[in-house]
């Protein structure tokens, strides 16, 4: 945990306590953090996988990109710092709000222009293409169902890219057929805010053996933009990597990933991290 004081509220109270580092175990201050009885701070948790992985030098970003026809990117498109407006469509007419048995809407998590944490609700209209109403997106954090028909899950696989570009070109978040919930474990930190990654996993299930690196666009707490420096590697072949922790602090506008190296083609795998996102 960190090294600083942290006031943590007990429930149903409003006298805080002070607790020094060192006196709780990291799950027992990340568990409080959970409880919301840590002021300023909250949990981020970013999970994500892949099939069909491919031998690709410099590597493939942990997602399902490959599962949208044509193929979307080997690694996921960074959106211009000025914001951009996105498009939101499915592979299936089955992701409409009228009458879809797939998911009906949806919420984007998003950073705008100037580093805020913003969403915006999606009704869906199938294989018909809806644009976003906001205009300066600078990253999609994440996205969800709010509403879905008698199948539950998403008929086809959903995608966010660019207005007026192309899935192959500009995919930058996605739903994979049969899911409701993103599953891309990429985050971008909002401003004002420091991220402290707590710990990851990765897991390889073809045996077909992959290196997973989390990685962020920043060293030393310097912001690089474009830059995704590593912050820790496993190799995993046909098994995983049990729970790695972390204690690595990510700055304001930084962009959290995992890219997988694979040495044959076929690896599926998955992976996940949890962090602390504090005010500063």
């Amino acid at each position: 945990m960190s090294r600083r004081s942290v006031q943590i509220y007990g429930p149903g109270s409003n006298a805080p306590v002070t607790v020094r580092a060192g006196s709780l175990q990291v799950s027992e201050y990340m568990a409080e953090v959970a409880a919301g009885n840590v002021p300023g701070s909250t949990v981020w948790k970013a999970m994500g996988e892949f099939e069909g992985g491919l031998v690709i030098a410099a590597g493939v970003d942990v997602c399902r990109s490959y599962d949208f026809t044509p193929d979307g990117p080997d690694r996921l498109y960074t959106p211009d710092s000025a914001g951009e407006q996105m498009t939101v469509v499915s592979e299936s007419t089955e992701d409409d709000a009228v009458g879809g048995t797939g998911v009906r809407t949806l919420r984007l998590y998003y950073i705008d222009a100037a580093g805020a944490e913003q969403t915006e609700d999606i009704t869906m209209d199938g294989q018909v293409e809806v644009d976003t109403i906001a205009t300066d997106i600078r990253f999609v954090n994440d996205m969800h169902a709010l509403t879905v028909g008698t199948n539950g899950v998403s008929v086809g696989n959903i995608a966010v890219y660019v207005a007026g570009s192309t899935i192959p070109l500009t995919l930058t978040q996605m739903i994979a057929a049969g899911g409701n919930k993103s599953l891309v474990p990429h985050r971008m930190v909002p401003l004002g805010k420091t991220l402290i990654l707590r710990g990851w996993h990765c897991s390889e299930a073809q045996g077909k053996r992959c290196i997973f690196r989390i990685r962020s666009t920043d060293m030393y707490g310097v912001l690089i933009p474009g830059v995704f420096c590593f912050k820790d590697t496993s190799y995993v072949n046909g098994n995983h990597s049990g729970h790695v922790p972390l204690a690595v602090p990510i700055p304001e506008l930084s962009i959290v990933k995992v890219t997988y190296w694979a040495d044959a083609i076929g690896a599926e795998g998955s992976c996940s991290w949890t962090g602390e996102l504090r005010d500063e």
